[in-house]
């Protein structure tokens, strides 16, 4: 685990879900960080280009929050860093009255914020938007690294992407279809 961890653009790290499960994840923009859909059983990286791996979701962390999962700063001789386009729509939560919640999907500013953000589609519904609810990201900040940890665990294990955040929010949403690799 590493002491300290500060926000550079790029920077590639190694996270540790498991005694035999590793993930690789980049900070980006903004505090958005992407995760990919490569795993390792030994937390060992040689001659990946994270531009061929696929992205399982991008989401604004806390970094520092995620130090129990984090186990290792990648050198970019390693791992070759994404260049893949950030998207730039995601879900804005709506915690409603009466515990009607929901969403609206937004776009985020120029410099990855959801401040000056533009809204796109108010009032997401479960059953209209079910779509729109499995592609898109919350925009809320994730600070806790079970969250991130179970949710990569469920994705390797089962192939199941999912933010269980959105269940709260869509209440009686089923869980999006497995992923194939």
């Amino acid at each position: 685990m590493l002491k300290r961890i500060a926000w550079v653009e790029d920077a590639v790290f190694s996270l540790q879900l498991r005694e035999d499960l590793f993930a690789l994840a980049q900070m980006r923009r903004n505090h958005i960080m992407q995760f990919f859909a490569i795993k390792s059983q030994s937390g060992k990286w040689q001659g990946v280009d994270l531009n061929e791996v696929r992205s399982i979701f991008f989401v604004f962390v806390a970094e520092n929050k995620l130090k129990p999962i984090i186990c290792d700063k990648v050198d970019a001789d390693s791992v070759e860093p994404s260049r893949q386009p950030i998207p730039k729509l995601m879900l804005s939560a709506v915690i409603g009255n009466l515990g009607v919640n929901g969403a609206s999907l937004i776009e985020l500013s120029e410099g990855y914020s959801t401040g000056g953000k533009r809204v796109v589609k108010d009032n997401i519904s479960r059953d209209r938007d079910i779509d729109l609810i499995y592609r898109h990201e919350l925009a809320g900040m994730i600070g806790d690294p079970e969250k991130i940890k179970n949710r990569l665990i469920r994705f390797f294990g089962s192939g199941v992407n999912w933010d269980d955040a959105k269940s709260f929010l869509f209440e009686g949403i089923k869980l999006p279809p497995p992923e194939t690799n």
